[in-house]
């Protein structure tokens, strides 16, 4: 048994005996170009779209991902009792909000008109139209926003943010809201270790 093992590295080397090793001659011709130029992980000879952002998630050509992306913004205007005339010092908020629509190209607003308690509730309702009318029309008249992305509804005071009979109650409830929600593509960036979400 002994002479088995020691003979076994011998019949094992000679299994490795040398060989003649045939070399081509001809150098083969590289057709394509496998560069990856734009630094995105695609091949040159893949690419469809080139100067890729980088860090830009792609495609399998190259191509970037576009992903969709929500933001909102709200506003919030008050007036005087009894009173459907927008004030000026509320027309910053009004160019924030135009900012806004201009960015997002796609997005419409709906413009909610709300009226204090004081008062009857038919009278409550017609007014609460008429100030998101003013903030309607403020928007579409002074500052260019097309009237096709503006909604204007009055909701009188069936939804008070304050269910009171104190002034400030009162106060606090003659408002025009609106909360604009739009979306717009962007590139998808690929994860990386600094990536947050």
């Amino acid at each position: 048994m002994k002479t088995y093992a020691a003979l076994l590295p011998f019949i094992l080397l000679a299994g490795c005996a040398p060989q003649d090793v045939i070399t081509m001659q001809d150098v083969s011709p590289q057709e394509n170009d496998l560069r990856d130029l734009d630094f995105d992980g695609v091949i040159k000879a893949r690419e469809k779209c080139v100067e890729t952002l980088i860090g830009a998630a792609v495609n399998n050509d190259g191509c970037p991902k576009d992903k969709s992306v929500k933001q909102s913004f709200k506003l919030d205007v008050k007036f005087p009792n009894n009173s459907a005339d927008l004030l000026p010092r509320y027309y910053a908020k009004l160019e924030q909000l135009v900012a806004f629509m201009e960015e997002q190209k796609e997005a419409t607003v709906t413009i909610e008109g709300h009226a204090s308690k004081v008062g009857s509730s038919a009278h409550n309702l017609v007014l609460s139209q008429q100030r998101a009318d003013a903030v309607a029309q403020a928007l579409v008249s002074d500052f260019g926003i097309s009237a096709s992305r503006v909604e204007a509804v009055g909701y009188g005071d069936t939804e008070p943010l304050i269910d009171d009979n104190s002034d400030f109650a009162h106060e606090t409830n003659r408002r025009v809201m609106a909360t604009l929600s739009g979306s717009y593509s962007t590139t998808d960036m690929r994860w990386t270790i600094f990536t947050s979400e």
